[in-house]
């Protein structure tokens, strides 16, 4: 069963077409699935990549050189050294062994030769067990550098990305720092591979021998090989998997994962899930689900393979055919070290070609990666400062929302999150924001607070177009505290104190924030206290401890995570707020169900502590469970289908008798005698 009509439909394109192997489907560009790419003009294709990608492959590996100077030419230097040192060992060899073979026939063995040869081995075998032995502690060094520069280089990138940048998908950097220093090892591994080449092929045409015959035979395997085994959509193409019960499978197998442990043994789901997995496994049946590019591969004849092993004895029936014509010109010394040389002749450049097609993905990793610096975010910063003593006031800030439509980019929902909306809040006001789930509330605060900007219509604050602050003075005044918080793998101390980094040492305010945010009680029961990592980093490893349970004992305790409370959670986050507001520059806080696992008390207690810090300040309260804080709201907003269909006082509200006296009043019931 592969992709539905509907899916498909929505593929169809003349510029494209969809190839099938097993359970995937590969789009590529008409030209290449019409097989129209000739042999000469794929490799022009390849020559034209390959110089276009100069620049870009110079910046990268000059930059890695300007790290340190001395450590790359080292570096390079030993792999320089490697890659003769094959032609090197070949050499002494075969001048021990031609040494030998003279002597054994003139019966008179020249025992200065032999020794001179044999230490000229022994010589190579020290140099390349030294170089070896050097690249093993320079590499490791180089590595290091170059994992710390580009990590640092793409969390720069990463964190000056707004909301809507970096959930693009096309801003997605499918590339770590480990992977960079790959691509370079591959780099350098030209180098290296084209030194080894070029030794190779020296010593091979200066043999008496077919030496130049030879070297030009070993290249026929390596170039048909290349010719045989290419894969058509490596120019450009779209990957999937299509076939729905292989996505099925894969589902199921998911529910094996810790994340649903719970569900699935509350449930008592087991029998079901084991039972759709078997339907599944048996509607597969024995479509594969190998790679592409090995399915594309696996179509070609027997007679594919048989051309390229017969090519790869091409230089052995040259010898037996020199061998016929003139035997005496051929000795088994001579043999032996060519058809030793043409094997490594020939990996040489196999494995050259194979380097240089990577190179084609290398650089489009590394114009991925540079270009992620220069992106431009989606929320374009504005110049004018906030606050702004022209029309600020003291007190908070004022907002008007003007027929303000909004939709979530790449949103699977057909309406938008929020439409034609129109409302003021004045500065200083408390509001609550009630409605049921998917009303736009949360995304209300998101479009306040610039983390999106509107779709149509506009924000005012103060007067004034948002998008016309500073989004750096924006950030400065808010306080922004929503159950999609995340406390960070820090201290728990660093995690209150970023709420205000300039004094996040300062461990007075830090544990004065955290009684505000009842997360006092959660430090005092960790044995580490402010200084715990409730979630540590994972580095701990071990293996075959089965006989060692102290060692295994020692790799249980190492890098536990804390054992805290989703309220617990959540009154460190709450903490974190509390910090910011003790900056003394916030004139705008939110709390966005912050309180979904806290009981009822601690849940009071929090609210009580929002409004009493949020004097002075304009603060919306966005929770489910609002009772206890209409009586203290300026304004009411209630939320329906991403509109403002009722905002008033309670009062006023409960008069209508609309949405939010129905809301109102089923919360209400839940609680009085009379439901009971």
């Amino acid at each position: 069963m592969v992709a539905t009509e509907k899916e498909q439909e929505k593929l169809e394109d003349f510029s494209y077409s969809t190839l099938h192997f097993g359970i995937w489907s590969v789009l590529v560009p008409m030209e290449v699935a019409a097989g129209k790419l000739s042999f000469l003009r794929s490799w022009w294709d390849k020559w034209n990549r390959f110089r276009s990608s100069l620049p870009v492959v110079w910046r990268f590996l000059w930059e890695i050189y300007s790290l340190d100077p001395r450590l790359n030419l080292l570096f390079f230097l030993l792999r320089l050294v490697s890659s003769v040192e094959g032609t090197l060992m070949l050499y002494a060899s075969s001048k021990l062994l031609q040494t030998v073979e003279t002597g054994l026939a003139t019966g008179r063995p020249d025992m200065s030769a032999i020794f001179q040869a044999v230490v000229l081995r022994m010589m190579c075998t020290v140099l390349t067990s030294t170089v070896r032995w050097a690249s093993m502690r320079v590499s490791p060094m180089l590595q290091s550098r170059v994992i710390a520069h580009f990590e640092e280089y793409m969390l720069r990138a990463k964190l000056r990305l707004d909301l809507p940048t970096s959930t693009d998908k096309n801003t997605e950097l499918g590339i770590s720092p480990w992977i960079i220093w790959y691509h370079f090892q591959i780099l350098s591994g030209l180098f290296e591979r084209g030194s080894r080449l070029s030794s190779q092929i020296i010593f091979t045409t200066q043999q008496p021998q077919g030496g130049f015959m030879l070297t030009v035979l070993a290249l026929v395997s390596p170039f048909l090989s290349t010719h045989f085994a290419k894969i058509p959509w490596k120019h450009g193409f779209v990957m999937y998997a299509s076939n729905l019960d292989y996505l099925r499978l894969r589902a199921l197998k998911w529910l094996g994962s810790e994340e649903y442990r719970q569900d699935i043994v509350s449930g008592n789901l087991v029998d079901w899930i084991l039972t759709e997995y078997d339907k599944a496994k048996n509607a597969l049946g024995t479509t594969s689900d190998a790679s592409p590019d090995s399915q594309f591969l696996s179509q070609n004849t027997p007679i594919t393979d048989i051309v390229m092993q017969l090519s790869n004895d091409l230089p052995t029936f040259y010898w037996a055919a020199s061998v016929i014509i003139e035997p005496r010109g051929f000795s088994i010394t001579s043999f032996a070290i060519l058809q030793q040389h043409a094997n490594g002749l020939r990996g040489s450049i196999t494995g050259l070609v194979h380097e240089v097609a990577e190179v084609a993905e290398i650089v489009t990793a590394l114009n991925d990666l540079y270009k992620m610096a220069d992106l431009k975010n989606k929320v374009v910063d504005g110049d004018e400062a906030y606050p702004n003593s022209a029309v600020s006031t003291d007190r908070g800030m004022a907002f008007e929302l003007k027929n303000v439509s909004f939709a979530y980019p790449g949103g699977k929902s057909k309406d938008n999150a929020i439409r034609n909306l129109s409302l003021k809040i004045p500065a200083g006001h408390l509001v609550v924001i009630v409605g049921a789930n998917g009303s736009g509330k949360s995304t209300i605060i998101k479009l306040m607070s610039r983390l999106y900007d509107v779709d149509s219509g506009e924000i005012l604050v103060d007067g004034i177009p948002i998008q016309k602050y500073r989004l750096g003075d924006l950030r400065k005044v808010q306080a922004l505290l929503s159950q999609d918080l995340k406390l960070f793998p820090l201290t728990l101390a660093e995690n209150i104190g970023l709420g205000n980094p300039d004094h996040i040492n300062d461990m007075k305010m830090v544990m004065e924030a955290a009684e505000s945010g009842g997360a006092s009680e959660v430090i005092k029961k960790l044995n580490d206290g402010a200084q715990a990592v409730l979630y540590p980093i994972q580095t701990a490893y071990g293996s075959q401890l089965e006989n060692y349970p102290k060692l295994q004992k020692i790799l249980e305790n190492l890098e536990q995570y804390a054992e805290v409370s989703g309220g617990e959670k959540q009154r460190l986050v709450a903490a974190r707020t509390f910090m910011r507001f003790l900056s003394g520059n916030i004139r705008f806080a939110v709390a966005d169900e912050p309180s979904s696992a806290l009981d009822p008390k601690a849940e009071h207690k929090l609210f009580q502590h929002l409004r009493e810090s949020g004097d002075g300040k304009t603060m919306i309260f966005v929770t489910h469970r609002f009772g206890h804080l209409t009586k203290y709201a300026d304004l009411i907003i209630c939320m329906k289908d991403g509109q403002a269909v009722e905002t008033g006082t309670h009062k006023e509200l409960m008069a209508l008798g609309g949405e939010y006296s129905e809301l109102y009043n089923v919360q209400a019931q839940a609680f009085s005698e009379n439901s009971l």
